[in-house]
């Protein structure tokens, strides 16, 4: 039955497309509110949202981390030997890396608790660093303030426009490694990061998305209860020939309630602020399916002139599920749903980690470390991490799936 019903909507989903393409897109906010107070709205672009440019030597005093590859070059082992070719000096070093990750003949970044210690990881422990984010625990905090329910103690970061008290611990994890280095900005007044990142180019190319649907808009100005839907997206984002989101396509939301996440906000001076909730959206990295869960996730955004929005979507990542999407893809699933090869995770971990420059079992420990939410009632211990990401959206037709 619900596969005769994904095909209905999915058909339903196409007709209305072709109707949109042919008719004059609706004016978002020519009204001051959207034709029977709905909207919906389709994410183009996404990043993580980290610190502000500018800041490397206070960011890192002690330095940048080091990946498998980066540690073994070090060594006198990685050193050139005469009459080696580069080929065969890189795969040496590739074979180097390989056993620095490894331990106990168990791969380090499959099973990244028994890694030691690692000197070479550096996590970014100063403060007063401004951040692209939102304040998520609604109060100041500091490693000596007693921290708000729900959250361990944390160092906020200093905010942008006035902002204050951004919680962002995902910034300190990479913030000393090759990813702390991408988060480029147009200019030092930018309210968010321009351009597109690593994390929305499968987004544009189809391997992921996330639709957002408003319902009971009476006035984008200000409206003291709107209804909010969070959903994985199942179609991919239709461009156009120069690989622009075309505004007011239609798209079908996953029909797995799992990637269903609805809330409620309320609207101050253009700018939707919704209540936490739980999402998750699908995740593809290098051919690898995997799903990016977002704890007590919230909203706020701005509506802009051409009727979409931008803003941030933040909320707690647990620390297991972030380090299978970043680093060790431990969870990894093939296009067929199988679970992905070994071999093929273990080189996607230990070389494209060390290409960040960074070591599996070093962010493990860092994420652990620096874990913000939801602690666990025996131990005390967050089990997730603080987590902000910019987003960009366009106006889409949105159809919620049936089950």
């Amino acid at each position: 039955m619900r596969a005769n019903k994904t095909v209905q909507w999915r058909a339903a989903a196409l007709a209305a497309t072709i109707l949109g393409t042919l008719t004059a897109a609706p004016s978002a906010f020519a009204a001051g509110a959207p034709e029977g107070g709905e909207a919906g709205f389709v994410v183009h672009g996404i990043g993580n949202a980290l610190a502000r440019p500018g800041q490397i030597d206070a960011m890192c005093p002690e330095g940048r981390s080091l990946g498998y590859v980066q540690i073994f070059e070090q060594t006198d082992e990685g050193k050139q030997r005469a009459g080696e070719s580069v080929a065969e000096l890189q795969n040496r070093v590739n074979e180097g890396a390989f056993q620095l990750a490894t331990r106990d003949g168990s791969n380090l970044c499959a099973h990244p608790e028994q890694g030691p210690p690692d000197p070479h990881y550096k996590t970014m422990t100063a403060t007063g660093i401004t951040s692209f984010g939102i304040d998520l625990d609604g109060q100041a905090s500091s490693a000596a303030t007693r921290p708000a329910p729900g959250t361990c103690a944390h160092n906020d970061f200093v905010g942008l426009d006035g902002r204050a008290n951004i919680d962002n611990q995902m910034a300190r994890v990479v913030g000393c490694d090759g990813a702390g280095e991408q988060y480029a900005a147009a200019d030092e007044t930018s309210a968010l990061p321009s351009g597109e990142s690593g994390i929305s180019e499968m987004m544009l190319q189809g391997g992921w998305g996330i639709l957002i649907a408003l319902s009971g808009v009476d006035d984008y100005e200000n409206d003291e209860h709107v209804e909010v839907g969070i959903y994985a997206n199942a179609d991919p984002i239709v461009l156009s020939a120069t690989k622009e989101p075309i505004p007011f396509a239609t798209y079908a939301t996953d029909p797995d309630p799992r990637f269903r996440g609805e809330t409620v906000g309320r609207i101050e001076n253009g700018v939707l602020t919704t209540d936490p909730v739980d999402v998750r959206f699908h995740w593809l990295v290098a051919g690898l399916h995997l799903e990016r869960p977002l704890a007590h996730a919230r909203l706020q955004v701005s509506f802009n002139d051409e009727g979409g929005m931008e803003g941030y979507l933040a909320g707690y990542t647990p620390v297991e599920a972030m380090y299978d999407i970043n680093y060790g893809f431990r969870n990894a699933k093939t296009d067929a749903g199988e679970a992905a090869p070994d071999n093929m995770k273990k080189m996607l971990s230990v070389l494209g980690n060390s290409v960040m420059g960074r070591t599996c079992h070093g962010a493990y420990a860092a994420l652990h470390a620096l874990a913000d939410g939801d602690p666990d009632p025996e131990t005390g211990r967050c089990a997730s991490i603080s987590t902000q990401y910019w987003i960009r959206a366009t106006p889409a037709f949105v159809m919620r799936a049936q089950e």
